[in-house]
């Protein structure tokens, strides 16, 4: 073990005045506590000032955005300039921008104050759930800034005026409390130094001058006492070094004391156990160094050398070593030089923990951590593979969109001959069965009935023929609209007249069943609508054809009215409803309800609300449906109005 010696500095005055000490302690003090609050009050109102411009800024920009909602959404900028406008007035506002839906600029200013601003608010303009733009809205905060850099100042002044009588005054009293006090203490202290410590300090009344007297006469008496203390100090040092000794002999890690050259002084039975010796003397009679006989890789040591001598300790010194069977270990040694009272390198302890097992463990991590990664790689070979053939895969299925959109083209035209001339033959048929043959065979009940069977047969030839031909319309409507080849005949419609013609166009479905009313609510004053009135027609017949096909009693009705700078179209009816799980799915190709496959509902080609869909998206619109199970369904459809 080694003692460290004792630095004493000299002071770098020899003599010095308390009066001067206390005086600029306390000028130091006050200094000190007057920066700090007026520091302190400097953050806090510039924090109050930084939350209240957060807070009007949060404010402003939520209410810039709120106001612009129905202007941006109307396309109307001149008012959205406008609202703008008003807020550059603001002194906070140092510049404020206006976007549009397609990131345009509507409107922009900038106020010129030669620095950059504070801070700033950006808020997406949101009507009805939609983002259609955004503002921008830059702040400063320089006349708050000025006004608190004035409050600092006027604060600095004053605490500079109290420092200053605060030093006056302090001066003044400690000549007249400190200086005779101490005068008289220092005649007493040298009467006690020749050992006179009968002298009582009479001239003395201050208590703290009295407490140092009574100090020094009881000095004699705690001298005998510190002498008995450190007897009893001894004796719990002797007991610490027994306790050590018990440690040192039954611990599990190898603890010993070498020289600086290796040579090994001092070692525990650990040490001996962990080489593969029985007993501690024959450890230090064979092993005399930690150099060379013990050392796998000598070099090592060198350098454990080295560093314990240049940075004084050595922490996880990890190295392979012999055993006394020759077998190899793995040890972690730490260790620490120590230095006598010249500070003069003299010897190395240090404790030598057995890793053998952990090197193991790290070894067979490692091994593993190998052969994950040679998995990873030929797993990741295998995904850009795969990710290869995907595109691959997913070339050649656009390749086949387009041979499909071309062969629905052409074989939809090929089938529209030959089902031309089967519907036409079939009809005339049927008429000239009719004419000609019925009356010949009216005195016969066996060829009456046979006649009728033969009717009936060219009647659904000619339905079904029918139902064939709306199918192959609707594929081909279908696959124009989705390869973009559907020529769109866009002009200004009035929606009123719109759902006129659509009515009127299905008023026979609704003829033949006396027990369903068409009901018809449009606004009046409807805004224009840009689109091909064909299209729209075809959307309302779709609807209402579906409305009558399953609706057996009540009425269906629609609505048109406009809402929100658009027009809202509803046809609802009181029919059997549509299941839950068909409704996320109705407007998908071919996606026929439980109730488009009942037996006494004619069956649809399952495009048409599809078709439906497609062409309100065209036009930037959306449809949805609003349904119950035996209370009826509501499709709906939104439309935006001509700027």
């Amino acid at each position: 073990m080694s003692s460290d010696k004792p630095n004493i500095k000299k002071p770098f005055f020899s003599s010095r005045s308390i009066s001067r000490d206390l005086t600029a302690s306390l000028v130091v003090i006050v200094l000190v506590v007057a920066t700090t609050m007026g520091g302190y009050i400097y953050w806090q109102q510039g924090k109050e000032m930084w939350e209240t411009a957060e807070e009007k800024g949060e404010d402003t920009i939520t209410s810039v955005a709120e106001i612009l909602a129905v202007p941006i959404w109307n396309l109307d900028y001149d008012n959205a300039r406008l609202i703008g406008s008003v807020y550059t007035h603001d002194d906070m506002v140092q510049g404020i921008r206006i976007y549009g839906s397609r990131n345009e600029v509507v409107f922009a200013h900038e106020k010129f104050s030669g620095s950059q601003a504070d801070f700033s608010k950006v808020r997406s303009i949101v009507f009805e759930g939609r983002t259609i733009g955004r503002a921008e809205i830059d702040f400063t905060l320089a006349r708050d800034k000025k006004r608190l850099d004035e409050q600092m100042l006027v604060s600095t002044l004053i605490i500079v005026v109290a420092i200053s009588v605060i030093l006056a005054i302090t001066g003044l009293l400690l000549r007249v409390f400190l200086n005779k006090p101490l005068q008289v203490l220092q005649q007493g202290i040298a009467r006690v130094a020749k050992g006179d410590f009968s002298y009582e300090f009479g001239e003395v009344y201050h208590a703290e001058l009295l407490e140092i007297a009574k100090r020094f006469r009881r000095m004699s008496a705690e001298i005998e006492a510190r002498e008995k203390k450190l007897q009893a100090m001894n004796k719990t040092l002797q007991e610490a070094e027994e306790k050590y000794r018990g440690i040192f002999e039954n611990a599990i890690e190898g603890i010993f004391q070498a020289t600086p050259d290796g040579v090994l002084r001092r070692a525990n039975p650990a040490m001996a156990r962990i080489f593969g010796y029985e007993s501690l003397d024959e450890f230090l009679s064979n092993v005399r160094s930690l150099g060379s006989r013990i050392m796998v890789n000598p070099d090592h040591m060198q350098a454990f050398y080295e560093q314990v001598r240049e940075r004084g300790e050595v922490k996880r010194f990890e190295a392979e070593y012999y055993r006394r069977d020759g077998k190899t270990i793995w040890g972690s040694l730490n260790a620490r030089a120590i230095y006598n009272d010249v500070g003069e390198f003299t010897f190395i302890e240090g404790i030598l923990e057995d890793i053998t097992d952990r090197k193991k463990a790290e070894q067979d991590l490692a091994d593993l951590n190998r052969h994950l990664e040679q998995l990873v790689r030929e797993r990741t070979e295998d995904l850009v593979n795969k990710a290869q053939e995907l595109e691959d895969a997913n070339q050649r299925l656009r390749e086949l969109d387009e041979m499909k959109s071309a062969f629905l083209s052409s074989v939809s035209h090929e089938l529209r001959t030959p089902l031309t001339s089967i519907l036409g033959f079939s009809k005339l048929l049927h008429k000239e069965f009719a004419k000609n043959f019925v009356p010949l065979a009216a005195d016969s009940k066996s060829l009456t009935k046979k006649g009728d069977r033969i009717q009936e047969n060219l009647s659904i030839i000619s339905h079904e023929g029918e139902r064939l031909t709306r199918l192959i319309n609707d594929v081909l409507d279908l696959n124009k609209i989705e390869s973009g080849r559907m020529g769109w005949r866009d002009e200004r419609l009035d929606m009123a007249e719109i759902v006129n013609v659509a009515t009127n166009a299905v008023a026979g479905m609704f003829a033949d069943n006396p027990n369903l009313e068409l009901v018809t609510e449009v606004d009046q004053g409807l805004p224009i609508v840009i689109a091909d009135p064909d299209r729209m027609q075809q959307i309302l017949i779709n609807l209402l054809n579906n409305a009558a096909k399953f609706t057996n009693t009540g009425q269906v009705s629609v609505k048109a009215f406009p809402r929100f700078g658009q027009i809202r179209v509803e046809v609802a009816d009181t029919g059997v409803g549509i299941q839950p799980e068909d409704q996320a799915q109705i407007f998908e190709k071919f996606h026929q309800t439980r109730s488009d496959t009942m037996e006494d509902k004619p069956k649809g080609t399952g495009l048409g609300l599809t078709i439906c869909r497609e062409i309100i998206e065209h036009y930037g619109g959306r449809i949805w449906v609003e349904s119950e199970v035996g209370v009826g369904s509501t499709f709906i459809f939104t439309l935006p109005s001509a700027s």
